[in-house]
Parts: C-alpha cells; sequence; structure tokens
C-alpha cells in the first residue's frame, strides 16, 4: 500500500502592487508542502527524479489564503483612509 510522504515545502509569494506610482504595497506568502508517493523508486543509477504533487486540496487552501489576505486589505485600507502601512 502507498502512501505520501512530505518531502519538502516551497513558497509561492502573492504581490500587490499599485499601477501608478508603481510600488509594492502588500505581499502574501503560502508555504506549500510538497509530497511523494513511498512506492515510487528512481532505480539503481544512482540519479533520477520522482514527481511530487501537493495536498489534492491545496487550491482550497490558496483560496482561503488569499481571501482572509484580501479581506485583511481593504480593511487596513478602510483604516488608514487609504493608506496601507507595511509591517
Amino acid at each position: 500500500m502507498s502512501e505520501e510522504v512530505q518531502v519538502g515545502t516551497t513558497r509561492v509569494t502573492f504581490h500587490v502592487t499599485a499601477f501608478y506610482p508603481p510600488m509594492d504595497i502588500a505581499e502574501a506568502y503560502v508555504d506549500v508542502p510538497m509530497y511523494v508517493t513511498t512506492g515510487a523508486t528512481i532505480g539503481n543509477h544512482e540519479k533520477g527524479s520522482i514527481p511530487a504533487h501537493v495536498q489534492k486540496d491545496f487550491d482550497k487552501k490558496v483560496e482561503h489564503a488569499l481571501q482572509v489576505f484580501a479581506d485583511t486589505l481593504k480593511a487596513s485600507f478602510k483604516e488608514g483612509e487609504g493608506n496601507v502601512e507595511k509591517h
């Protein structure tokens, strides 16, 4: 029976940019865990690759994270009267 094993993490960064004047006003990070199936092998060649994948519901987690980010950014604009401060 094959299982999924986490083998690493990569980070996806989303930038919110104002176009005039051009400047980054906010960023959101989503850490992406990478998995492989335990039945995958590279053989006896001392090198090779095994395909890695993300969790099946990863798109829902990213959608939720970005919605929270958007809501926070929107609230920051309202509280700061259009000025967003970087933290």
